[in-house]
């Protein structure tokens, strides 16, 4: 695939476990990944400002990553997962995106340096302090909301007020996560059940494996491609596309 908003740069700093908090059984996303996924949807909207949510956000690990990739674009970050526990780690790795956030991270490492001594935990500490500076530099505090939620129950997200500009999530497949029910029509569930909390202009970008579909009549395809064991599908709602065609 040819990456075309973000460069074949050193992620390292991002790596899960070494800054950003890691639970197992939870997955992690591909940094250079996301941050294209992102790039690309941002290419459909002229806004300046953006509210990006994950209904399937697991630790939020690809949340904080593209919160500090792109941290003067977002300004509010929603994240909502089914599994309580998931939640508690998604509020500790989102947190990273604030510097009280990352000085409590900074004394943990430095606990753990104190304690063990590894090389590890010195790069770890090298990476807070590349983090802090660039949480310093931006002109605006990003918004955290989490919550619990099954974005497969009807009417979950009926009730909520805010309006993401983007959606991007990487829905349960694969070993480490699935689907609870197994239900071969979840993403056309999901893709319904976002409709309220999207404005005509919001850009969805879900991840499945190849063995999955995602197209709804609500939606209108802008592109899909494929990388490795996944493919993405950036859509935009109908009643967008044909108001401006």
């Amino acid at each position: 695939m040819n990456y075309k908003y973000i460069g074949d740069d050193n992620f390292e700093d991002f790596a899960s476990g070494r800054v950003f908090y890691h639970k197992p059984g939870m997955p992690n996303f591909p940094v250079r990944l996301a941050g294209e996924i992102f790039g690309r949807c941002l290419s459909y909207t002229d806004k300046k400002q953006i509210t990006l949510y994950d209904p399937c956000c697991g630790s939020s690990y690809m949340l904080a990553v593209l919160g500090l990739l792109n941290i003067k674009t977002i300004k509010k970050i929603v994240a909502s997962d089914i599994s309580e526990d998931a939640i508690e780690v998604s509020k500790g790795n989102l947190a990273l995106l604030t510097e009280d956030g990352l000085r409590i991270r900074e004394k943990q490492i430095q606990q753990m340096m104190e304690e063990y001594q590894k090389p590890s935990h010195y790069e770890a500490l090298e990476s807070v302090h590349k983090f802090i500076d660039l949480v310093k530099s931006r002109d605006h505090n990003i918004n955290i909301d989490t919550f619990v939620a099954d974005i497969l129950a009807p009417d979950v997200l009926k009730n909520k007020s805010f309006k993401a500009d983007i959606v991007i999530t990487d829905v349960p497949y694969g070993n480490l996560a699935n689907w609870s029910d197994q239900d071969t029509d979840a993403s056309n569930r999901l893709l319904d059940n976002l409709v309220p909390i999207l404005s005509e202009d919001s850009v969805v970008a879900v991840i499945t494996d190849k063995s999955q579909k995602c197209s709804n009549e609500k939606y209108k395809r802008l592109e899909k491609f494929k990388v490795g064991k996944r493919q993405i599908s950036i859509l935009r709602l109908h009643t967008f596309t044909q108001e401006n065609e």
